[in-house]
């Protein structure tokens, strides 16, 4: 005999939006809350969450709304941390790229006139080279290489390496 007191279980309820809509904010707060991001940052980690697309844009513009996201902000965050990592303009200007920003953003957060690209160039250089290395042909392509895979132009490579002798001269 078949015991009828035992029933299906009940597939729980999809969310409502409000409820979906709730989680994702307070997912993206705490999200905000451990580092800066970019729109399109908040956006994919809200997505591998499992969030559809019209919760996610409600809460990246409610966010957007709050400021607590702003690609302006954080492009010039980026660029500034970047150079401080000893990252070259072109390193930073593909990451930015990546994180989604779009070309007036990424130009915007390059116009910060405290940043001198080849002083950088050559504080990076001077710091990791001996000035008897940049005599030899060979080492000195090896340092410009370094500094060409760390982002930087050929110019602010070879500026760096010819300041560097030239201060030893």
């Amino acid at each position: 005999m078949v015991d009828e007191s035992v029933t299906e279980p009940v597939e729980p309820a999809e969310p409502t939006f409000a409820e979906q809509l709730a989680a994702a904010r307070a997912y993206a707060m705490r999200s905000l809350a451990h580092r800066e991001s970019a729109e399109s940052e908040l956006a994919n980690r809200l997505r591998q969450q499992g969030f559809n697309e019209e919760v996610i844009e409600a809460v990246v513009d409610y966010c957007r709304g709050y400021n607590w996201v702003n690609d302006e902000r954080y492009g010039g965050m980026a660029v500034r941390a970047g150079a401080a990592k000893g990252h070259g303009p072109i390193k930073i200007r593909f990451d930015l790229r990546r994180k989604g920003l779009d070309d007036m953003q990424i130009d915007a957060a390059f116009d910060q006139p405290e940043l001198d690209w080849f002083e950088l160039a050559f504080a990076l250089l001077e710091r990791r080279a001996r000035v008897a290395d940049l005599a030899d042909f060979k080492l000195r392509m090896k340092w410009l290489k370094y500094l060409l895979g760390r982002g930087f132009t050929q110019d602010q490579a070879h500026y760096a390496i010819s300041a560097l002798q030239e201060r030893e001269e």
